[in-house]
Order: structure tokens, then C-alpha cells, then sequence
């Protein structure tokens, strides 16, 4: 996914919400003992509760200062907003203590930026403004000797939407996001995301071939992609987020080709395909914090999913049970 999109579309939402939090009618002006203050226009009186230029309290002379406020209703006239800020001279003239009532917008806003905290964090972390260790590749599964297992690798944009609809399936052990196709070694998520290493976002599976069969796999994969775009896939842009089948062995090309033709002439997409077959050579797991994105991280991937149109496509080309891999035949 596009880094800067992402983390613009995260920061507007919640920019979205604290301006939606803070919005209030307007203002009545507030009086005490029967003096508006919404000028500030000075009162007599003692105490916390009065304000005055000169008044006389005990501990010397009190300035006070009441900001404007407002009833929001009857019932909540004991929570209305109001500020007092109190100044008691010392005897040599300086200030000796000050007093400030939050009111239920100020709660309001703390217990938001509070909540907002882990949502900035991670947009700075996809900015590449914080790294740690879920910074470090992922360990790549091996195939235990003698399993028969084998892998698929396939590439359809963000890699985050793409492992979910092959874990479901019977007979997959195991998905990683990762890169591949490109000459750079040792990739990372953000040179990849900035173009020029020749890698596409890609998952990998690791599967059980006598329960699933990649032909299997393969009718799962075209219903998670828009095969006609060659310079990106849904929100995101850019040959690292393109569409692609990378087969491992004669087999697994034979495979991709023919299910590539059946729908070519089928004419089962809006426009031509433009997903490319490479043959497959080196497979390089994305970040530690990638993985399994789709149940760690379940709040924004679902709002990612849903801005990027990806499943309103899917849709309308397969039908709703398409979504996540249903009916997976061609």
C-alpha cells in the first residue's frame, strides 16, 4: 500500500473525529449576579465563585478572570464549561497560587488524544520514523523434510489484503508477505513502496498439495485482484504494486498460463489482463509487523481494505461470495 495515503488517510480520520468531538452550538453569554461576562465586564462579590477588579477576599486582594460559558442543558447545568483563574497577591506582591476547572470538552479531548496515541505511532512508523525490531525481516517457513509441501507465490498489491483469503483454505500451513521479482537484495518495505527495486509486494504460501491444489490456489488469487491495471492495483500505484504469477517448476507455469487463457477468452474482466507470468526465483519476507496483518492489526486493516475499493471489484466481477476466496473455481 502507499505509504503517504495511508498515513494521510489515518490522519484525517482522526483529525475527522477530534473536529467532530469539538464542534458545540454557539455560546449564550454567562452572568453572575446579574452581570454578563462575555466581555469580561468586572463584578463584586467573594470568593472562588466571584469575580471583580478590586475585590476583597481573605489573603489579600483577588483578581479573578471567569471565561465565557454556556449551559448545554437544564440537566447538566452542574457540568457546564466554565474556567476560573485566581491570583492572590502576597503580601510582597507576587502571585501565590492559580486555579483551573477542566470542563467536559477539555475530558473529552484528553481521553481522545490518549485513544489516538497507537493510531499516530503507526502512521509514523509507516513514515519510517520509528524502528524497531518488528522492523526485521520475518522468518520465511520451511517446508519440514519428506512433507511434500510446496509454495505459491503470487503478487496482487498490498500484500496486507492478501494473505487472509489463502489462510482460510484447507490445506494451507502457512502465508508471508514479502517482496519479490526485483535484483535488490535484503528489500525493505519503504524502497520497495518508493519504486525502483523491480520487487511487487507478494505473498507467499506454503501449502499441502495432496488437500489443496494449486490450481486451487490460483482460482483463489484471480478473485482478489483487478488483473487489468499493469502500473498498480486498486489505491495503491506504482510496478511494485502490479499484479503477477510467479511459478516455481514447468507445473506450476503450466498452470498459471492456462488459468490466465480460460479467462482471456472467457472475457471475465471490464478490460484485457495484464498480469504477468515470471518465473520464480527468490522470495524475500517482508517486515515482522506485515504479517498476519489482516488479525493484528484489524482496525486499520479493515479501514485500508475498505478505501481501496478492492472489494466492491471483486464484486462486481465474481459476486459477493467471491470476497476472501469463494468459489474458488475458474
Amino acid at each position: 500500500m502507499t505509504t503517504p495515503c495511508l498515513a494521510l488517510a489515518t490522519a484525517t480520520t482522526v483529525c475527522a473525529a477530534s473536529t467532530a468531538m469539538n464542534a458545540a452550538p454557539a455560546r449564550a453569554p454567562s452572568t453572575v449576579r446579574g452581570h454578563n461576562l462575555s466581555a469580561n465586564q468586572p463584578t463584586r462579590g467573594y470568593g472562588y465563585g466571584a469575580v471583580g477588579p478590586r475585590g476583597r477576599g481573605r489573603g489579600g486582594d483577588v483578581t479573578a478572570l471567569r471565561v465565557q460559558t454556556t449551559r448545554r442543558s437544564p440537566m447538566h447545568r452542574l457540568s457546564e464549561s466554565s474556567r476560573t483563574v485566581v491570583t492572590r497577591a502576597s503580601p510582597g506582591g507576587s502571585e501565590a497560587s492559580s486555579s483551573w476547572t477542566p470542563s467536559r470538552r477539555d475530558l473529552a479531548n484528553g481521553v481522545f488524544f490518549a485513544v489516538s496515541i497507537p493510531l499516530w505511532k503507526a502512521v509514523l512508523h509507516d513514515l519510517g520514523y520509528l524502528h524497531g525490531e518488528e522492523d526485521e525481516p520475518a522468518e520465511l517457513p520451511v517446508a519440514p523434510p519428506g512433507s511434500g509441501y510446496r509454495t505459491a507465490t503470487f503478487a496482487g498489491g498490498c500484500f496486507w489484503c492478501m494473505e487472509k483469503p489463502f489462510d482460510i483454505i484447507d490445506g494451507v500451513i502457512a502465508t508471508t508477505s514479502g517482496y519479490t521479482g526485483g535484483d535488490q537484495a535484503n528489500p525493505t518495505y519503504h524502497g520497495v513502496g518508493a519504486g525502483g527495486t523491480g520487487h511487487r509486494e507478494s505473498v507467499q504460501i506454503l501449502f499441502d498439495p495432496s488437500k489443496v491444489s494449486y490450481e486451487t490456489l490460483l482460482g483463489v488469487y484471480w478473485r482478489q485482484v483487478d488483473p487489468t491495471t499493469a502500473d498498480g492495483m486498486f489505491l495503491d500505484s506504482g510496478l511494485q504494486y502490479s499484479s503477477a504469477i510467479f511459478p516455481d517448476g514447468p507445473d506450476q507455469r503450466r498452470a498459471a498460463e492456462e488459468s490466465l487463457n480460460t479467462l482471456e477468452v472467457a472475457h471475465r474482466y471490464p478490460a484485457p489482463i495484464t498480469t504477468k507470468v515470471i518465473d520464480f526465483t527468490t522470495f524475500w519476507p517482508a517486515e515482522k509487523y506485515h504479517q498476519n496483518y489482516y488479525a493484528t492489526t484489524s482496525m486499520r486493516y479493515g479501514f485500508y481494505r475498505g478505501l481501496s475499493g478492492r472489494d466492491e471489484f471483486i464484486q462486481s466481477v465474481w459476486g459477493p461470495e467471491a470476497v476472501y476466496g469463494g468459489g474458488a473455481k475458474l
